[in-house]
């Protein structure tokens, strides 16, 4: 967030509207006017910074504590001026249900509707953050974040999300060792936490599989799980990353492995012209249904990507 205003106060502004459900515009930022009218004077210039206070409260789990929330309501009204937010941030759906009905009726009764209140998930977080105009740099580093939020586990989409891999070298690996390997170095190489991968080359998506689990692979004695889809053994799953780099790419680190499931064949077909932008392509596959990879593939089979939701290139 602090890097979204300092690149343009609005960005922010348009982030915290999108989460409070509030237009703020008007109280982020320096506002500068001319010849406008005040009570006593009209100055011929005007710069003029609105005061905004906003206390968040985070949570890795779906729990809050009444008390604690309550004490921050208490210390905006006091030690605060202007417009005053407070934002509790965790692991719960949209909205946070009734759970928070206590608070809600405080800021509208005892706070007179002088603070704005909004329970928000990390999902409803990042998805506000990824605006559409957004410098190259803002939206790598807003990429980064959600990949941290997803290897913590704190972001509920991964499951109905498939990573599409351009795979027109090296795919062998997949094909025979049912495992994807890539330099584990960010950028481009970076991937979101997904349930499921598929294999393009050819403009189509040719095979579909679960992604069990994903490791990076620092030397030929280091390892370490980003993370697992499966219930399996993290130790287990290591040893199988690093067996997979012993027999297909010795000596190569730091490297990436993606730890797949059976691969079920599909006819997912890119429409647009021209090849794949960028290296993978993330794919909302939630209304479609499918309970696993074989399902997935045989829904997918005949399809056009135009007709399913493209989360973003990266």
């Amino acid at each position: 967030m602090k890097l979204l205003y300092e690149e343009n106060p609005r960005f922010l502004a348009e982030a915290l509207g999108s989460l409070l459900g509030e237009d703020i515009a008007d109280n982020i930022g320096v506002q500068f006017r001319q010849q406008e009218k005040r009570a006593l004077s009209t100055p011929d210039g005007l710069i003029v910074q609105k005061p905004i206070t906003i206390y968040l409260e985070t949570k890795h789990f779906d729990w809050f504590c009444d008390e604690q929330l309550e004490n921050h309501l208490t210390a905006l009204e006091r030690d605060a001026v202007g417009l005053k937010l407070l934002i509790a941030l965790g692991q719960f759906e949209s909205g946070g249900g009734s759970r928070f009905a206590r608070i809600q009726a405080l800021c509208k009764k005892k706070h007179q509707g002088e603070i704005l209140f909004a329970a928000i998930t990390f999902e409803d977080f990042i998805s506000a953050l990824q605006l559409p105009h957004l410098p190259k740099s803002l939206v790598d580093t807003v990429s980064e974040v959600r990949a941290y939020l997803d290897e913590e586990g704190l972001l509920s989409s991964w499951g109905q999300r498939l990573d599409v891999v351009n795979c027109a070298r090296l795919f062998e690996d997949i094909l025979e060792g049912k495992v994807y390997m890539c330099p584990a170095t960010g950028g481009a190489y970076s991937h979101d936490r997904c349930a499921f991968f598929g294999m393009y080359r050819n403009k189509c998506v040719e095979k579909i599989a679960a992604i069990r689990a994903v490791v990076d692979i620092e030397s030929e004695s280091s390892a370490t799980l980003k993370w697992k889809n499966i219930g399996s053994d993290d130790s287990l799953l290591k040893k199988e990353a690093l067996t997979a780099i012993e027999e297909r790419r010795p000596g190569e680190f730091p490297m990436r492995v993606f730890l797949l499931g059976d691969l079920f064949e599909t006819e997912f077909r890119k429409d647009s012209p021209g090849g794949m932008m960028g290296s993978k392509q993330y794919f909302n596959i939630s209304a479609l249904g499918a309970k696993n990879a074989q399902e997935l593939a045989r829904v997918l089979s005949g399809k056009l990507w135009s007709e399913i939701n493209q989360s973003r290139v990266s």
